[in-house]
């Protein structure tokens, strides 16, 4: 491993997990690492000691470079609160607004903010993390215009104009599925199988295209009851459904979907379903790609 083309470091710091990457110049990731150590798991204000601790074995090669960090650790919950930027929102943007300080070891560190929009209606959607795989996802693919969804936990929606993020919409179809699959009659005592049932998948993404959903959602139970489904496709069902309402509107000619190759699948066989032309993109490819452009933004 060759140390010296080492530029800068970048931390991914999340409630649950915490990651780290080494990167080169060109963006080419030279050492990384990953720990089920997020933010809730550091004693209260000793972020920088967990980072060092973290780091140790790093520090010896890479205790000179400067560190760039993003996702929550820049919320209310993190090591600081950085102040979203509101829409419309450029890699530019993001920089002026960034908290810098240096940490005890000597390097500079930088934490970037999030992202805020205030619709139509003076409600607001918040972001922190995606907006850096957005960043990156116009670089890989030199795109100045563009629509993307990050599906996740709080699933994002992005519209990417002029080189800027436009505007966000949040749909809660990750965390709504944990809590309906495992607490309430829908979902509690089935289990979701390693290979996918993709016939019950798409019923509930078809299912979804109509109706309340508080009402369709019962679907699940019935569907089962009447022998529509089998036991083992009940909480793929439930996926396609939840999956579907997400997708109803979406009115763009394409959009990219930027995220893990498993999620991503899910969220392409429904897209497929609903003549939605759709392409996945490795989110963390475009987290790094994103962050790299921060970098050379930041060292002009």
């Amino acid at each position: 491993m060759n140390h010296d083309n080492i530029k800068y470091l970048v931390i991914d710091w999340g409630t649950s997990n915490f990651r780290a990457f080494a990167l080169g110049e060109n963006n080419e990731l030279i050492d990384r690492k990953a720990l089920s150590q997020g933010l809730l798991e550091v004693p209260e204000g000793a972020f920088a000691e967990t980072l060092e601790s973290i780091l140790k074995n790093w520090l010896l090669d890479y205790g000179k470079l400067p560190i760039y960090m993003a996702g929550m650790v820049g919320s209310a919950k993190g090591w600081v609160n950085v102040d979203y930027v509101s829409t419309s929102v450029g890699v530019q943007d993001m920089l002026e607004k960034a908290y810098r300080s240096n940490l005890p070891w000597g390097p500079k560190a930088i934490i970037l903010p999030g992202v805020s929009h205030e619709n139509s209606n003076a409600n607001y959607e918040v972001m922190r993390g995606e907006e850096i795989q957005v960043f990156g996802l116009a670089k890989k693919r030199e795109l100045s215009d563009f629509s993307a969804i990050l599906p996740g936990t709080h699933s994002k929606h992005v519209t990417y104009q002029d080189d800027k993020i436009k505007s966000i919409a949040t749909y809660m179809t990750g965390e709504l599925y944990s809590i309906l699959s495992k607490h309430s009659i829908l979902g509690k005592g089935f289990t979701l199988t390693s290979s996918q049932n993709s016939d019950a998948f798409l019923k509930g993404v078809v299912d979804s295209q109509d109706g309340e959903l508080s009402n369709r959602l019962f679907l699940a139970r019935t569907s089962w009851l009447f022998k529509q489904i089998s036991d083992d496709g009940v909480l793929d069902y439930l996926s396609g459904m939840l999956i579907g309402f997400e997708l109803r509107n979406i009115k763009q000619q394409t959009v990219f979907l930027v995220g893990s190759p498993q999620l991503c699948n899910r969220y392409q066989m429904a897209c497929e379903k609903l003549e939605i032309n759709a392409e996945a993109v490795d989110g963390d490819e475009c987290f790094l790609a994103g962050m790299n452009e921060i970098y050379r933004e930041n060292n002009k």
